[in-house]
């Protein structure tokens, strides 16, 4: 491929109002990790690897947890809803930036904890601890789902009772229904002699008018953290694991980004010279082959850990794209923003703040994040808001609320420029994101395929389409940081109808000469 890289694009896939008790100070949540602070938590990872050789990271293997790691409970309407497990005494605590190596010390012997992994560019520990104690059933429960979500609560405020602790929660493992049903359809394969057949997605977003530009060809790497990839002619992958799990979902992704314009193929990607680098999470989803149906496992530690691992390993990384939904309503059963949802909502509040510290440090380094709005809004009126669509979207609002805008939230819309369906709302972009054509792992049959192509939809197909949108306004506005170009993209004046500007690159460039 001809042309420099000059950018990398990290991608990532899980799908899925602050509360006031756990929100705590801004200036509290707005610091990150002292330099004394980050040496002190690697230097817990050097204690633990000599005195536990034989000790390995909290991890979960779905086909060994027993039954009663989670339990039915009935949703009005909508059949059962599998409620939160909290992964056996495993505690997530974050220091306060300014604490000394003798007080990590102190408060990790005096509270007799196991140190299981660190995260110090975020200032954090996942350890091991007895949490049994905040998880006695009352009479006065309705089901066992009261139990664990007030335990949820109790031992993060427990913990945070310390004055050297900013932020704690239990492990939370969040497993949806049995069996959901993804939004992928394949397609037929499509005549590859015709090098015109574009997905409507690229003209809607104006890429097209973006190609011929100078700087528009410049080769460049658009990493996506997803579920899993599969080769394909339509696409260029660097160092491809060969343990990497075989989806659709990753593969479609990419080709949204990144379809081939040098081949005469039926889709193409945003970016017109790109490579993929190709990551999976660690416990995300898991697929039936095929690619037909998903089910739905999220740890936050491993949720924390993948995103944190991307975001300190590539510092030549300059957006990302992650699309972490917990997906509640189909996932769960559980409309986030009713009434009687607080219990739910307690879990993204707790979670949140170690991710604003996250949006903090890429900021440092100029870089923007976008993030899906999540798919639960089918049927409902209003539609759900993104904030409690997932853990990182709470932090984006809330960073963005107090000054640091990196954190981007992208909505969906159809070709008449309509909110999609099932796209929340509160983001601050829309892109394409129904009944996109892209590359796919399995063909009409379900059986893999190097050379198949299908239909997708989802706040997850709109993200990469905003993501490489921003990196291709960079190419050809190589002046603009991260964050000027993402106000630029903001500045288009049409709208879906959910009120937000939907990407119009031309309109972009126009608006910043």
């Amino acid at each position: 491929m001809a042309g420099t890289v000059k950018s990398l694009v990290l991608a990532g896939v899980l799908g899925v109002l602050s509360g006031p008790a756990f929100a705590g100070s801004i200036v509290e949540m707005l610091a990150t990790p002292s330099p004394e602070t980050k040496r002190a938590i690697e230097t817990l990872t050097s204690k633990r690897d000599a005195g536990n050789p034989n000790l390995k990271d909290l991890k979960v293997d779905p086909s060994k947890l027993p039954p009663n790691t989670s339990a039915q409970i009935p949703v009005d309407g909508q059949g059962q809803a599998t409620i939160p497990f909290v992964a056996q005494n495993s505690m997530i605590l974050q220091f306060q930036p300014d604490v000394t190596q003798s007080q990590v010390d102190d408060y990790i012997k005096s509270n007799n904890l196991e140190v299981v992994r660190t995260f110090p560019s975020i200032g954090a520990v996942q350890v091991k601890t007895d949490l049994n104690r905040f998880f006695q059933p009352k009479v006065t429960d309705n089901s066992v789902n009261d139990a664990i979500i007030r335990g949820v609560v109790e031992a993060s405020k427990e913990f945070k009772k310390d004055p050297r602790i900013r932020a704690a929660t239990p492990d939370v493992l969040l497993r949806g229904q049995a069996e959901i049903t993804n939004f992928m359809t394949a397609t037929e394969q499509i005549d590859k002699t015709d090098k015109k057949v574009t997905d409507w997605g690229i003209s809607d977003i104006q890429a097209d008018k973006l190609w011929d530009k100078d700087g528009a060809r410049d080769g460049v790497i658009f990493g996506i953290m997803d579920v899993g990839f599969a080769k394909h002619e339509n696409l260029v992958f660097l160092d491809f694991l060969n343990d990497t799990p075989v989806e659709d979902h990753g593969t479609h992704v990419s080709g949204i980004a990144c379809g081939s314009h040098w081949t005469p193929n039926g889709t193409r990607g945003v970016l017109p010279n790109c490579f993929v680098r190709a990551r999976y999470g660690d416990v995300f989803f898991q697929s039936m082959q095929g690619g037909e149906v998903t089910k739905f496992l999220a740890l936050f530690s491993q949720i924390l850990g993948s995103l944190t691992t991307f975001v300190d390993n590539y510092d030549d990384v300059s957006v990302f794209n992650i699309s972490l939904g917990y997906n509640w309503v189909s996932n769960f059963g559980i409309n986030p923003d009713a009434p009687e949802s607080q219990q739910w909502r307690a879990i993204v509040d707790i979670q949140g703040p170690l991710l604003v510290t996250l949006l903090q440090n890429a900021e440092k380094k100029g870089k923007v994040i976008f993030s899906a709005a999540g798919n639960d809004s089918t049927g409902l009126n209003p539609p759900i808001d993104a904030r409690y669509a997932s853990p990182f979207n709470w932090a984006a609002i809330m960073a963005r609320e107090h000054g640091i805008k990196n954190g981007v939230i992208v909505e969906a819309h159809d070709k008449d420029g309509k909110r999609a369906s099932f796209s929340n709302t509160g983001g601050d972009v829309s892109c394409p994101g129904v009944n996109i054509l892209s590359t796919v792992a399995f063909d009409g049959q379900h059986r893999p395929s190097s050379s198949a192509y299908g239909l997708m939809s989802g706040t997850s197909m709109a993200s990469p389409y905003c993501a490489a949108g921003l990196v291709l306004f960079r190419l050809v506005r190589p002046k603009y940081s991260g964050e000027d170009a993402r106000d630029c993209l903001l500045k288009s004046t049409a709208k879906s109808t959910s009120g937000v500007p939907m990407l119009r690159l031309s309109d972009a460039l126009d608006a910043c000469p």
